[in-house]
């Protein structure tokens, strides 16, 4: 278990960094001069994934869904949120600013669901409190996903094009080398459990190494990797390194456990069985949820 846990890892971190890298090259002024593009026709797949199993989730609830609505609200949303990448400078005097855009999906997802209800509410049922059920359960899904892909375009344009991706990557290897060290140090030295009642692997000491992991990745990538990958110094002293990957670590693992909470209510192991040892995309995004606003902070 721990052996694919860790190989689905570094190959999911090592594919994201490589598009990361990809997506620095088509932003250059050489080629296409917009970054953030292949960025955003990641995130709405990403996107399109995670509400599809969120909405599977949720029906393991017995929770009413339309997942069809739910999944075109959820691309729609961050097709919008992503706008600003069509911009190879992003106007200084747009109204909207760059969170404009994500509130602005959010909207329109909503408005989405809301035109899907009533369009289908001969038909899909007229018992009490139905509707009401599956609009509550998709706002609740278009929020939770939205937090996430906000604060990651807003990370695209933090600095030049070189350090909107390095903000990124650090913010993947802080968390994911979290998640690599808390499993790690949890199977060969957990003891005392964490939140038995809503992970029961998770443990105090996993936590432990969780941020100490965490830690590593932010310097690994602010002091040694960023110049390589990009040939950008992002100048970093020592205790923003700490705190930065100490915080964004705690949101992290906030995130691991607010997917938890879902997934014991649902009866869920994982959200699919798709990656090996790690589970679906919502198992591995969930800590960037809260993690991608932290960071966000942090970074500026």
């Amino acid at each position: 278990m721990l052996g694919k846990r860790l190989i689905s890892a570094a190959v999911i971190v090592s594919a994201m960094v490589l598009l990361l890298r990809i997506d620095f090259w088509l932003g250059t002024d050489d080629v296409w001069g917009k970054p953030g593009l292949l960025l955003a026709a990641l995130a709405i797949v990403t996107a399109a994934l995670a509400a599809d199993e969120l909405a599977a989730m949720f029906a393991s609830a017995a929770c009413k869904v339309n997942r069809v609505t739910l999944l075109v609200a959820a691309v729609v949303m961050v097709a919008i949120t992503m706008a600003p990448a069509l911009w190879q400078a992003y106007p200084a005097d747009c109204v909207l600013g760059r969170f404009g855009f994500g509130l602005a999906g959010l909207v329109a997802g909503l408005v989405i669901v809301i035109l899907s209800e009533m369009a289908n509410y001969q038909s899909v049922g007229k018992g009490r409190g139905e509707v009401i059920e599956r609009m509550g359960v998709s706002a609740f899904a278009l929020v939770y996903l939205s937090i996430l892909f906000t604060f990651l375009i807003a990370h695209r344009y933090l600095g030049r094009n070189a350090v909107g991706v390095m903000t990124i990557v650090t913010m993947l290897a802080t968390v994911k080398i979290s998640d690599s060290g808390a499993y790690f140090v949890g199977k060969s030295f957990g003891t005392v459990k964490l939140a038995p009642a809503l992970s029961p692997g998770k443990t105090v000491q996993g936590s432990l190494g969780g941020l100490l992991g965490g830690c590593f990745g932010a310097g690994l990538i602010v002091w040694f990797i960023s110049p390589v990958l990009v040939g950008v110094e992002l100048d970093k002293p020592w205790w923003w390194v700490f705190l930065y990957g100490t915080l964004v670590t705690l949101a992290g693992m906030f995130g691991d456990l607010a997917e938890s909470l879902l997934k014991r209510d649902s009866g869920t192991k994982d959200s699919s069985t798709w990656l090996p040892g790690l589970g679906g995309i919502l198992d591995v995004v969930d800590s960037l949820v809260f993690a991608a606003p932290v960071s966000f902070l942090l970074w500026i």
